[in-house]
């Protein structure tokens, strides 16, 4: 028999990293939860979940939790300095990661980051960038306003494109299902997706869900986005870590 497939998940305390052990654990997946405090993790988290103190910014601590892991879900967030909370995981990961390149990374950012803006926010895109260059199957989820789908919103909707002009709700579960499903199924991979809820049936083939959607096929973007800021324009610190990390 296959041994269960392991993921960590960083940020698991936060408002969908918690639904996300719990979906994981409900396909009997082996959950290791990252959160800074673990004791207070441990209060929040059923029972099922290993959970695991390391600083997410911190290679060497990263390093120390990451033994037998197939999968890394980011659920995590950021306060206003998304540069140094919420971008610093991604190259502390990498390096901890080095020398595993079939860990499959699944990365939740937000809506319209392809968008630039001048403001913190582009810090998101830049994570996805980096998540691209770095040679790991990987899964990047864009999900839209939580919590403002309708009652009758039971399935998943995935987009891409960034081109959503209205904005629409999503369920939590939804985004944690797309993350998951992202690494457990080959046409997930290499996708950069947008998800939303709508009305119908719950989706039960996520095969079938990712492969009518298209996989990316350079690192600079997301496959049908459109707003684009050259890869030169970033700031300093990207393009170096671009440079350090590209497979």
């Amino acid at each position: 028999m296959t041994a269960p497939r392991t993921i960590l998940v960083i940020g698991a305390t936060g408002q969908v990293g918690h639904v996300v052990v719990e979906e994981a654990l409900a396909r009997s997946l082996r959950v290791r939860a990252q959160s800074r405090n673990a004791a207070r993790a441990t209060t929040l988290l059923p029972a099922d979940a290993e959970v695991v103190e390391a600083s997410p910014t911190d290679a060497a601590s990263l390093a120390g939790i990451i033994d037998g892991v197939d999968i890394v879900i980011l659920t995590h967030g950021g306060d206003s300095d998304l540069e140094n909370h919420y971008y610093a995981v991604l190259p502390a990961l990498l390096d901890a990661l080095a020398g595993r390149p079939e860990v499959h990374i699944s990365l939740m950012t937000s809506m319209r980051i392809s968008h630039p803006s001048g403001e913190s926010w582009d810090w998101k895109r830049r994570a996805e960038r980096l998540v691209r260059a770095s040679g790991h199957p990987y899964t990047i989820v864009r999900p839209g306003w939580f919590d403002y789908q309708g009652a009758e919103d039971a399935q998943i909707d995935l987009r891409q494109g960034d081109l959503v002009e209205r904005q629409p709700g999503v369920d939590r579960h939804h985004v944690a299902q797309v993350l998951i499903e992202g690494a457990l199924n080959t046409s997930g991979e290499h996708r950069t997706v947008e998800v939303f809820s709508r009305p119908g049936a719950p989706v039960t083939d996520f095969e079938t869900l990712f492969a009518a959607t298209k996989p990316d096929t350079v690192a600079d973007r997301g496959v049908l986005d459109q707003d684009l800021v050259p890869p030169g324009d970033e700031p300093t610190r990207v393009q170096t870590d671009l440079a350090r990390f590209r497979a």
